[in-house]
């Protein structure tokens, strides 16, 4: 047994290994360190030598055999240029870094010194062949000598920064860690250049800014320098992006039609939707796609199937997908249908005004709804008759004590919904009571009106709503260009304090019986009237988008003007919530504040909703919800053909970037001024092949060539 020692005795046999076996782990940590940044450097992958390089650019020499031997320098490749040994001649490998690693893209050729010479010795073989069958760069043409020369060429390459595995005397652990830059060169000092593949290239690929690979981290689709490249080849290795790329930040689509850009958006909203298989609550990201098209939420043989079949994955929940549209659909017994009572819900009667403006709000909301989308739509009609109706006010008056009031208010509803009958919106199977809201006085009026005479028994009690519509047409014949109800009006208005029968709400209200073109204008919101609805939709899908679940709008349907006000009404509610959330935020156990709930938004045509020009207009939820929202957990995914559309401000601030082809310099030249795109330009013209795009995310340093994974969608249970 060995006991312990005391002062002035020596140190015991463990005592005397610790510190042994703590050399003996740092020195197992650098040589892995060691080893990860050989794999940056395989001898079999040498591809040439730096021959002179700046702060900015590389220039290297390289030979057609060892490009042969490594596969081909394509285009935008990464090459890394390293030193194999350190200046004094020794490892380079001692202290507390390992030899620094840069960071190359090939651009395109370069220059050499004896260029023009060996051109002239390429026109001369070229012309010795010219008489023949057999090519130039053959011996029996040319002296193996000559041809050895003419195969060295020059690459120019951007630098795109440095790669340094750096070691941590606290935690005793090596990091691999990247600057976008580098911080001095030797016009004396050569280095070799290698094409990473396998696990280098991966690691490049992969590469964050923290040098940390980070929690939900999911494949979007592989590395690909050209579209003619094979699959399967060396550097085809998985690309990933992380959750806290897209969430709270904006994305950018960019690409002509059939290019890739709905098939990435799927990839994308895919890959954030089976984070939560995991288990982790946190990795619960709520999505809501406004589908203009119908290919997210239907079936297709583009997809063999569609993205609403992701609740088919193993470990998913059938409740974690939820479809809208305006109509049933065959295949999706589930969808929840986009479409309101525009009439709203029953009044109290007016011999008991309600208690409370909210009262009335409740059995009003869908109306209100219905005369949103209904001013919407004739926002742009400039008929006085039109705009008279679409200023009218319904909204109700808060803290009604007064019955007069009321009836006042109450006779406007009625109204209001008798315009709705008269333009064609199915109303309610019962008939509507108008008990109460047509008073003795203004009975004895309409019974020396001819027009109006048959009414005055009728407006003691109920009404159907045929009679309804053509009272109200009546009574806007009535009171049109000072007729006998404005004489009506002078004379109640002499016994009641001033006050007339009639009000301007009303009188605005009848106004759309003065054209038939009125009543007209209001019959195509019909489509989004359905009187058996008694809940508002878009309170259901912030109800869906708070439980965190992937919600699909199909909106293949419908005028295409309403469409777009129904997914701003969304958008509106979705910003005050997560808003409010922001500013009253709920306590964790720990006592911390908690952040709104993530949720993501993905946009089609963006430049509908992002107007270049519109950077003044604070009305517009969606650009207030791309300068905003990021501080309210809000991530938005846009996307269009045009970057030049956009608004600049937004496009400065975009952070992740997914870029298909564009077959403009207008366009690219627009993309050329943010990040390193310059270095695509032409591919991006050039090259139209779907889905192989340049992708930047925010925590990659430079941008990625991708070739991202057809989107599958997932087989339904039986």
């Amino acid at each position: 047994m060995t006991t312990p020692s005391t002062p002035g005795e020596s140190p015991g046999p463990l005592s005397r290994l610790a510190p042994e076996m703590e050399r003996e782990e740092a020195a197992r940590r650098a040589e892995a360190a060691q080893g990860e940044v050989r794999a940056f450097r395989e001898p079999d992958w040498l591809v040439g030598d730096l021959i002179r390089m700046d702060f900015d650019e590389a220039h290297v020499l390289v030979h057609d055999a060892m490009r042969q031997q490594v596969g081909g320098v394509p285009h935008g490749c990464f090459l890394v240029a390293a030193r194999d040994q350190a200046p004094d001649g020794g490892d380079g490998e001692a202290g507390e870094s390992l030899p620094s690693l840069l960071l190359l893209r090939v651009l395109g050729s370069s220059t050499l010194p004896n260029d023009i010479e060996m051109q002239q010795a390429r026109f001369q073989a070229g012309q010795r062949a010219s008489d023949s069958l057999y090519n130039w760069d053959e011996p029996r043409t040319t002296d193996q000598f000559t041809l050895n020369q003419m195969r060295f060429a020059g690459l120019r390459c951007a630098i795109l920064g440095t790669f340094r595995m750096v070691h941590s005397t606290e935690s005793g652990e090596w990091r691999l860690t990247f600057g976008s830059d580098i911080d001095n060169f030797y016009a004396g000092q050569g280095m070799k250049i290698y094409k990473p593949i396998g696990v280098a290239l991966e690691r490049i690929a992969n590469f964050t800014r923290d040098g940390a690979p980070g929690s939900g981290r999911v494949r979007i689709g592989e590395v690909k320098y050209a579209a003619s490249l094979d699959a399967g080849r060396p550097e085809s290795v998985p690309v990933q992006m992380t959750t806290r790329d897209v969430v709270a930040q904006r994305t950018a689509l960019f690409g002509m039609t059939r290019t890739g850009k709905s098939n990435t958006v799927k990839t994308l909203a895919r890959a954030v939707f089976e984070l939560r298989l995991s288990g982790d609550a946190s990795e619960r990201v709520a999505q809501l796609i406004i589908d203009p098209n119908g290919e997210y939420a239907n079936d297709n043989p583009q997809d063999d199937g569609c993205l609403r079949n992701v609740k088919h994955l193993p470990g998913a929940d059938l409740s974690d997908v939820v479809t809208y549209g305006l109509t049933p659909h065959p295949y999706d017994p589930g969808r929840r249908i986009t479409k309101v009572n525009f009439f709203g819900g029953e009044l109290p009667p007016q011999s008991q005004p309600p208690s409370s403006a909210h009262d009335l709000h409740q059995s009003l909301e869908s109306l209100y709804m219905g005369k949103q989308i209904i001013y919407g739509r004739i926002e742009s009609e400039s008929a006085a008759y039109i705009a008279a109706f679409r200023s009218t006010d319904l909204t109700a008056p808060g803290g009604i004590t007064d019955r007069g009031e009321y009836v006042r208010y109450h006779r406007a509803v009625f109204v209001y919904q008798a315009i709705l009958a008269a333009a064609g919106f199915e109303p309610p199977t019962a008939n509507v009571s108008v008990r109460g809201l047509f008073g003795d006085e203004v009975r004895r009026a309409m019974e020396d009106e001819p027009l109006l005479s048959g009414f005055t028994a009728e407006v003691q009690g109920e009404l159907s709503w045929n009679a309804a519509r053509e009272l109200c047409r009546q009574l806007s014949k009535w009171f049109e260009r000072n007729g006998d109800g404005h004489r009506f009006d002078r004379r109640y208005q002499a016994s009641h304090d001033r006050r007339n029968w009639s009000d301007d709400r009303l009188l605005g209200l009848l106004r759309i019986f003065e054209n038939t073109r009125g009543v007209q204008a209001l019959r195509e919101c019909r489509e989004w009237h359905d009187p058996s609805r008694n809940a508002d939709y878009t309170d259901e899908i912030i109800v869906d988008m708070e439980a965190g679940r992937l919600v699909i709008l199909d909106q293949a349907l419908g005028d295409p003007v309403m469409n777009e006000q129904s997914a701003e009404r969304i958008m509106r509610k979705i910003f005050a919530r997560q808003q409010e959330t922001f500013t009253r935020p709920r306590k964790a156990s720990d006592g911390f504040f908690l952040p709104p709930d993530p949720m993501i938004i993905y946009v089609e045509e963006a430049h509908t909703l992002l107007p270049r020009g519109g950077e003044e207009d604070t009305r517009n939820i969606w650009a207030r919800t791309a300068k905003e929202g990021a501080k309210f957990n809000i991530g938005l995914v846009y996307s269009t053909q045009e970057p030049s559309s956009i608004q600049r401000n937004i496009l400065r601030n975009t952070e992740n970037w997914f870029l298909s082809h564009l077959n403009s310099t207008g366009e690219t030249r627009e993309l050329d001024q943010y990040n390193d795109f310059a270095d695509f330009s032409g591919s991006i013209r050039r090259v139209k092949e779907p889905g192989f795009l340049k992708v930047r995310t925010m925590s990659s340093p430079y941008t990625l060539p991708v070739q991202i994974d057809r989107f599958t969608a997932p087989a339904q249970e039986s």
